[in-house]
């Protein structure tokens, strides 16, 4: 079997199951496919969150197998970015006549992470914006999971309302139990939200990846280990440069000589599987020992796709900037009426950990939890409140705590939940009617 046909089906593998995770992610709790676990697997959502245990180990893990296979995560596993080579394949299939030019060095893409970083230690959490597992889980929870569950229960429903039978009833029994919820879903801002899920996949008609190649903030941090990894791409025995291997690369990795730039490349394994390739001896994998990148020294303030030093200290500027109105709280608009889950010990903790993923939204039984907009302020977006108008919190459910994968909602026992209290109730007795 070839290599990229592996590739293939390990991508429809994992995204299939990732999606049937998200999917149940409700009442029960199976721990073992908790949603909140492939969260964890983000080294920087470990460091926005401060490293708790199990997303250091789990984030660790990823770290260890990228130092030995290099961004194999980005073009095997990553269900955003998988999502994007489908849409490729199926609906853009003129991106595989493109000829791409000569890689240049992206440097603007690691400052950006720094500067995420940076505003996050600062106070103001903006990493969700950009990482692509949050913002695929989103998109999954509160567009396309509401949409579907709504639609196949409102079928059912007027099936039964129309046409009520034993056969019937018991067919929405089976559907109900394995399928769908009991109930229509909403959720606010979920056209917004949509809006920002859609919106790195039509970057794809500019370039093949394009959101990966310049943006993603985990595919950069993990492109910074990658440069040492053992897996090295190998090309020597090519003689005629032909270019069927560059054009190919989905994130244009390799340059006119054939030899490629280590830490942009995703393990793709298109240039060894293409069957156009000219040359007896293809391009090929091997493992290596580690060693350090050795790179030529260049004018950094002439080469194409770099920044100049002026720039660098523009952008300084601004980022130094940004972090000081953080820490001011300029953009901040605290509201003590919003009423946070059971375990949310205090609104800057939430802020700080919350990475807007929709675990614990997704999953309470009522539908109560809703994502905030601005009601709290510029750096509360999309995080949990509880909109009584719609739901209430359940005396006895966990369930919020035990899917966050930041620890921004803390996990409580039953007996702790029992005594927690989430707000104060105000009875307005001029417009009360009571005898």
């Amino acid at each position: 079997m070839k290599i990229k046909t592996i590739r293939i089906l390990v991508q429809l593998v994992s995204f299939a199951g990732l999606c049937w995770s998200f999917w149940y992610l409700r009442y029960p709790i199976n721990n073992f496919l908790n949603a909140a676990l492939f969260f964890q697997l983000s080294p920087v959502i470990a460091i926005v969150s401060n490293f708790f245990l199990t997303a250091a180990i789990l984030s660790f893990a990823l770290i260890i197998i990228t130092f030995i296979f290099g961004r194999i995560f980005c073009g095997w596993i990553c269900p955003y970015g998988s999502l994007m080579d489908f849409i490729s394949y199926f609906i853009i299939g003129l991106f595989k006549k493109n000829k791409e030019k000569e890689p240049v060095k992206i440097k603007f893409k690691y400052f950006f992470l720094l500067l995420l970083i940076l505003s996050s230690a600062a106070g103001f959490q903006i990493f969700w914006m950009f990482e692509p597992i949050t913002i695929f889980a989103r998109g999954f929870y509160f567009t396309f999971y509401s949409a579907a569950n709504n639609i196949i229960y409102n079928f059912f429903f007027d099936i039964m309302s129309n046409e009520p039978g034993k056969i019937t009833e018991g067919i929405y029994q089976i559907i109900k139990s394995i399928i769908i919820e009991n109930r229509t879903v909403g959720f606010n801002n979920s056209f917004l939200i949509f809006i920002f899920f859609v919106f790195p996949l039509l970057l794809l008609l500019l370039k093949r990846r394009f959101w990966c190649r310049y943006i993603c903030p985990l595919g950069t941090f993990l492109s910074l280990i990658s440069r040492f990894s053992l897996l090295t791409r190998q090309s020597s025995a090519c003689q005629n440069k032909c270019g069927q291997c560059k054009n190919l690369c989905k994130t244009n990795a390799i340059k006119d000589d054939n030899t490629y730039v280590k830490q942009e490349c995703i393990l793709c394994m298109d240039c060894v599987a293409e069957t156009k390739c000219v040359n007896k001896y293809k391009s090929k994998f091997i493992f290596t020992k580690p060693v350090l990148c050795n790179l030529p020294k260049e004018n950094t303030s002439q080469q194409k796709g770099g920044i100049s030093r002026k720039d660098f200290l523009s952008w300084l500027i601004v980022s130094l900037g940004f972090v000081f109105l953080a820490v001011k709280n300029k953009f901040t608009n605290k509201n003590n009426n919003v009423i946070r889950p059971p375990g949310v010990l205090n609104e800057k903790d939430l802020k700080q950990k919350c990475i807007r993923c929709g675990n614990c939204i997704k999953v309470c039984v009522t539908n109560g939890l809703q994502p905030v907009l601005l009601e709290t302020g510029l750096d509360g977006i999309w995080t949990p409140k509880l909109d009584a108008n719609i739901g209430y919190c359940e005396y006895e459910c966990t369930l919020c705590g035990s899917v966050c994968p930041t620890q921004a909602i803390k996990k409580l026992t039953v007996e702790k939940k029992l005594s927690t209290k989430i707000g104060s109730a105000r009875i307005h007795k001029d417009i009360c009617q009571y005898r």
